[in-house]
């Protein structure tokens, strides 16, 4: 198989289980792959170069352990005629950001107490001045929130000061980033005619006392082996903001109902 700095980790996989353990021994980070809801939730989103930022590991890195198991190199990245200096040399990063005004927010205590800290992080951009830059302190790349956050005009740079310390700084830019459409993804059912329609054909499953990020990654499993005329029953603590835009990616509309500020319930579907 040819491959490139784009290819999907999934198709890597796919092709040879033994990807799992190459890309596993090359840095902590990666040891998740072996983790099957993760890993099926995770790996048809990240290609190679987005496994290698997640990682802090030249792509290069990751391309020549590939090639040890058999993967022909398509060389877009570069890895074939770099000099061995360039060769192992982490990529420039791609925006050239400001950084002129630096707002903080570390977020390791809201995941602590068990907390989702999509609303905390989105508050805070809100009342910001957009000629600041604020910097997110947490213990991994947020790439769910990452990609929310680009279509709506925001550019991003990642750093690991320290072992198991990763900043995320975000700046609005000019551009005008795309915004998400609600009706793309809720439906134009109510929560009442949804359970009406799918009455005795609902898996009902309660992510509510699972950590982070168990709950999505549940509910992609699951909702992957919901035939197309029924639906997935979801409790769930509160609307789950990353997952939202992978079940928009996915094809799927949900409907929701709010019962307490830690009780949500949702009806997924096609």
């Amino acid at each position: 198989m040819v491959i490139s700095a784009k290819t999907k980790i999934s198709k890597l996989i796919e092709h040879n289980a033994a990807t799992i353990d190459v890309i596993s021994s090359i840095n902590k980070h990666f040891k998740k792959l072996r983790n099957p809801l993760l890993r099926k939730a995770l790996a048809p989103r990240v290609s190679i170069a987005d496994a290698a930022r997640i990682g802090g590991v030249p792509v290069c890195v990751m391309i020549d352990k590939l090639k040890e198991i058999g993967f022909k190199i398509d060389d877009d990245c570069g890895c074939e005629t770099a000099s061995p200096k360039d060769k192992y040399r982490l990529r420039k990063k791609d925006s050239d950001m400001r950084k002129e005004t630096i707002v903080e927010l570390d977020v390791r205590p809201i995941l602590e107490g068990g907390t989702d800290p999509f609303e905390a992080i989105m508050a805070k951009l809100k009342i910001m001045d957009e000629n600041h830059t604020l910097l997110i302190i947490n213990t991994f790349e947020p790439i769910p929130l990452l990609n929310i956050l680009k279509k709506k005009g925001y550019a991003y740079e990642t750093e690991r000061p320290e072992n198991g310390v990763v900043h995320t700084y975000l700046e609005k830019f000019d551009g005008k980033g795309k915004e998400e459409s609600d009706g793309a993804t809720v439906s134009e059912l109510s929560f009442e005619q949804a359970e009406q329609k799918f009455a005795g054909k609902m898996k009902e499953i309660d992510v509510r006392d699972l950590e982070m990020p168990m709950p999505m990654v549940t509910i992609l499993e699951e909702i992957e082996g919901v035939a197309e005329d029924h639906a997935l029953f979801v409790h769930h603590k509160k609307l789950p903001q990353y997952l939202i835009p992978e079940l928009e990616d996915r094809g799927y509309k949900w409907v929701s109902d709010e019962i307490d500020e830690s009780n949500i319930k949702l009806i997924i579907f096609k």
